[in-house]
């Protein structure tokens, strides 16, 4: 079977709750050597208001059609089949640039009109370019740190920039001195499923929901605390505000003994740090005139098992 390579590039009418309304799938096919198969722009009705900012004179690349144009095309559901065939043929692999989101729009195309999943993964080159030259440019500038000809491209205008992804990375690949299979194969970290996709919005989810309840403790002092083993204020380290199931577990117990839950800490107040935050930090937050306790030390307080 002759392998192929998708690069695509998706454009949204709006991010509106976090959830983008897609409105074209652009995609170039080619073979292992960079030969083009086969590209087009699926343009597509949204079926919602677009973002004003895609269309005002301040944006300085707006989307390729008119909104009257997007409107007159059918929605995602009539392009479904050829777009999940596209993705999922047998042995295909699948490149974008950011190509995160574009995971994500999928996800949110299917889900919105209940629809099956479409099941593939997609290598983000941006990703992988970016970590080999330690810096990060847009799609556009790496085309002109690589000199590549897109006078006849217009950016954001969906199969436009799925072809500036191929060629950017068949630049790429001729720095490297190696093929399309070799640099996917050397960074199948890089490589994002639909399955781990959804995992980790699952986890965002769960962080937002987490920190949205501890926001709604601050500054509020329970009225029956179950002790008054704390007093006054009390926050939280920098390092367990990225361990939102302990921040979120201290924040309950510092409500209901007695405490008050702030977000930053002024003049005093008590500072809840991991076991092992070391020495100078320790010193560091005294000479603020702010007390320290660790973890193990705030729950010997409140006697926790």
């Amino acid at each position: 079977m002759e392998k192929t390579f998708l690069f695509f590039d998706i454009e949204c009418a709006n991010m509106f709750d976090g959830v983008g309304k897609i409105c074209s799938f652009g995609y170039v096919l080619t073979d292992e050597d960079f030969n083009i198969m086969d590209s087009d722009d699926v343009v597509m009705n949204p079926e919602t208001e677009f973002d004003w900012y895609l269309f005002s004179p301040k944006n300085k690349c707006p989307l390729a059609y008119s909104k009257d144009y997007f409107r007159s095309k059918p929605n995602f559901e009539a392009y479904y089949k050829p777009i999940k065939n596209l993705l999922e043929f047998p042995g295909r692999k699948v490149i974008g640039f950011g190509s995160k989101d574009d995971v994500g729009f999928i996800v949110s195309a299917c889900e919105r009109y209940g629809l099956a999943g479409i099941n593939f993964s997609s290598w983000d080159i941006s990703t992988i370019i970016s970590q080999k030259k330690q810096m990060h440019k847009s799609l556009v500038n790496w085309c002109e740190e690589y000199k590549i000809d897109v006078s006849g491209l217009t950016a954001h205008k969906s199969c436009d920039d799925a072809m500036m992804t191929m060629l950017v990375a068949k630049a790429f690949c001729q720095e490297q001195g190696i093929s399309l299979e070799q640099l996917l194969d050397a960074n199948k970290d890089i490589k994002l499923s639909v399955e781990k996709y959804l995992e980790l919005r699952e986890n965002r989810f769960h962080i937002e929901e987490l920190s949205k309840k501890i926001a709604e403790l601050f500054g509020k002092k329970s009225r029956a605390p179950l002790t008054k083993r704390l007093q006054g204020e009390y926050s939280f380290g920098f390092k367990i505000k990225t361990d939102i199931d302990l921040a979120f577990k201290l924040a309950n117990l510092v409500y209901r003994h007695g405490g008050m839950l702030m977000k930053n800490l002024k003049k005093s107040g008590t500072v809840i740090m991991l076991d092992d935050c070391g020495s100078e930090i320790v010193e560091n937050m005294k000479k603020r005139g702010l007390s320290v306790l660790t973890v193990q030390q705030f729950e010997e307080l409140v006697r926790m098992e």
